[in-house]
């Protein structure tokens, strides 16, 4: 396919490659929208006419791929068409599909069995963030925006825990809780669970809410708001939560139009709710983006215009100095200017323009923090289902909240987690997984490495204790042969009483610098430290190689144990040293590997490690680590810093 540069305008400009978004505040020029950025506008609308001048052929795919991504357009949405067909046809596309094929497929059985689970117990959803455009299935978003009814919430969180999920207390939100499902230290499903549709307070009828949703048309399993509903959740989350009017949302306004909106409705709901002027204004704002991507719109313009005119007038002053004095509210359409093609709604004001005409900010079109905020206080202090005591505590929980967000305060507890066992049993693994899980529950995690005797410095003793003994000559031979002889020289070395008592406090020296660097210092700060190695591996190492059953009882063993942090949760991967020996490369011998695993077992019974049987799925065992963890650590979740603001699990409460 040919790949070139496409502007409405008769000079070239040359294309940045990104489709960066504008603020509606700044002194930034304005531009034109792009070749691409059309491309892609009428590529996720098939509805739409397609304007002649549109590049298809000639476009920039790898550009219209990442303007659809970044505007969190379902790929798989997009249909074919004369004019597209060899656009989607290009391998880059193909591979992105096939992408977010795999993707649906696995969000959509995990929501199943949530689904079905509930549904045996009584307990119906709905899908708030979905408005039944196919698929209906909202798979891109971050996660699956769930509602329930208040009564049903406790059940509903017992059933996910009982599935497997693990409540993320670090993010719980007023009458909001996120579960997330892992597996191999990756995230398989995220439920968002809701008791309301809001942000600290609702901004729906959620009694009216629920007696009219439906199932969509394209998935028996997903059960959608009615087109008011829908259109009040899109506007109410795109201008309080993203703070942007991305493609996506367009999309998703234009479905709700089509679908048929009873606007007395809708404005009976946000003025109930106390946000009628946040519905103007967010109203407004995609329409204004609908009529710059296609030059037409679908809002009537009697409701645009009274938008426009209830309006505060310092929030008309900001929109026509930043948009112009009429970008938000468009001419009467021409006699000749509706295309029957274009969706349905009385009265739609279909506003043709050429290619280019429109000067804009950018897309997605991006609503500045401040101006959001103004109308989010306002809502909160107007709510007239709200008493004045629970204004006051909305604005005050809202308020805190917000102050630790912006000042990008991240307190959490601190957790240590312990992996021993032979060398296969695979620490590595299980370790790095899990950190994987706590990263993704946006929690700071280390993944700590240790072998007693790994150190240069300690390379220093080596030598010394090879001329103490008189073995250069035996040593130099053992450096080049195979794991079992170094095994056997090394055990032969320690029977020196001397230099066993050397070597373990040389150890313990070494290994209290490196935990109190990687080990105390985090956790006193609030880090989880996951230890791949810890102490109990280098006792399980002394008592292979001093032949000494009882390793742990050494005064050594005993201080090391002392000044080093006791793990939460320290787990033995039990492991067979005949399995244990074919996995590892060193091919250890059957006998130090026996002794090692006995140690093992006398300190899992002294020290309370968790065994685990190593001989069992990488995957699975990964996936009980995970959640025995996330469970414990979240059950006590709670910091002396978010406490100051408000921000600790029920604390909004």
């Amino acid at each position: 396919m040919i790949r070139r540069q496409f502007s409405p305008e008769a000079s070239s400009r040359p294309l940045s490659g990104e489709a960066s978004s504008r603020p509606l505040s700044g002194e930034a020029p304005s531009r034109h929208l792009f070749g691409e950025e059309l491309v892609a506008a009428y590529l996720a609308d098939p509805l739409r006419v397609p304007q002649e001048e549109l590049p298809w052929s000639t476009c920039e795919v790898e550009t219209v791929l990442e303007i659809l991504q970044k505007n969190k357009v379902p790929l798989l949405s997009l249909a074919e068409s004369p004019q597209n067909r060899d656009l989607l046809g290009d391998p880059l596309f193909q591979s992105a599909r096939y992408v977010e094929e795999q993707e649906l497929a696995g969000l959509r059985a995990e929501y199943e069995l949530v689904k079905e689970t509930l549904a045996s117990a009584g307990i119906q959803d709905v899908l708030i963030k979905s408005v039944g455009l196919a698929p209906s299935f909202p798979y891109k978003s971050d996660n699956l925006d769930v509602l329930y009814k208040p009564q049903d919430i406790e059940q509903v969180k017992a059933v996910l825990r009982d599935l497997g999920y693990v409540e993320l207390k670090n993010v719980e939100e007023p009458y909001k809780y996120l579960f997330r499902k892992f597996h191999a230290g990756r995230s398989v499903s995220a439920i968002h669970v809701h008791a309301h549709v809001g942000w600290m307070v609702s901004f729906v009828d959620e009694e009216t809410l629920w007696r009219r949703c439906q199932v969509s048309l394209d998935d028996a399993l997903v059960t959608v708001p009615a087109a008011e509903d829908a259109l009040l959740i899109t506007l109410a989350h795109y201008f309080y939560e993203d703070k942007r009017v991305a493609l996506l949302d367009v999309l998703k306004f234009v479905h709700c139009l089509r679908r048929g909106v009873d606007w007395d409705e809708v404005y009976r709901i946000a003025t109930w709710r106390g946000w009628k002027d946040g519905l103007d204004v967010s109203l407004l704002l995609c329409a204004y983006q609908e009529r710059v991507l296609y030059g037409e719109g679908l809002v009537p313009l009697a409701i645009l215009e009274r938008a426009w005119h209830a309006l505060p007038g310092w929030t008309r002053a900001v929109l026509e100095r930043q948009l112009g004095a009429s970008a938000l509210v468009p001419p009467p359409p021409p006699k000749c200017g509706v295309s029957p093609s274009i969706g349905r709604g009385r009265d739609s004001a279909f506003v043709r323009r050429e290619v280019g005409e429109v000067d804009v900010k950018g897309l997605p079109l991006r609503i500045p923090f401040v101006f959001s905020k103004i109308f989010f206080y306002t809502k909160l202090v107007r709510d007239p289902t709200r008493s004045i005591t629970h204004k006051l505590k909305d604005l005050a929980v809202h308020t805190a909240n917000g102050t630790k967000l912006r000042l990008h305060i991240h307190s959490q507890p601190a957790m240590l987690v312990t992996f021993s066992g032979v060398d296969g049993s695979g620490k590595t693994t299980q370790a790095k997984a899990l950190q994987s899980a706590f990263h993704i529950c946006h929690l700071r995690a280390s993944h700590v490495w240790s072998r007693g005797g790994s150190s240069r410095w300690v390379g220093l003793f080596t030598r010394w204790s090879k001329k103490q003994l008189k073995a250069d000559q035996p040593m130099q031979e053992a450096a080049g042969s195979q794991s079992m002889d170094k095994v056997r020289v090394r055990q032969q070395r320690f029977r020196s009483p001397w230099l066993r008592w050397g070597w373990s406090w040389l150890t313990v020296l070494e290994l209290l610098l490196q935990y109190t660097r990687h080990v105390t210092l985090p956790l006193l700060f609030g880090r989880v430290a996951i230890c791949d190695r810890y102490i109990y591996d280098t006792l399980a190492d002394w008592a292979a190689y001093f032949g000494e059953r009882m390793a742990e009882r050494r005064l050594a063993a005993k201080v090391l144990r002392l000044l080093t942090p006791q793990p939460q949760i320290g787990y033995w991967l039990e492991l067979p040293a005949e399995v244990a020996q074919s996995r590892s490369e060193d091919r250890l011998p059957e006998s130090f590997l026996m002794a090692q695993s006995a140690a093992y077992s006398r300190m899992a019974n002294l020290y309370g490690l968790r065994r685990l049987d190593a001989s069992r799925d990488g995957e699975e065992i990964a996936d009980e680590i995970v959640y025995q963890v996330l469970s414990t650590y979240f059950s006590d979740y709670h910091t002396l810093i978010n406490s100051l603001f408000l921000k600790n699990p029920g604390q909004w409460k």
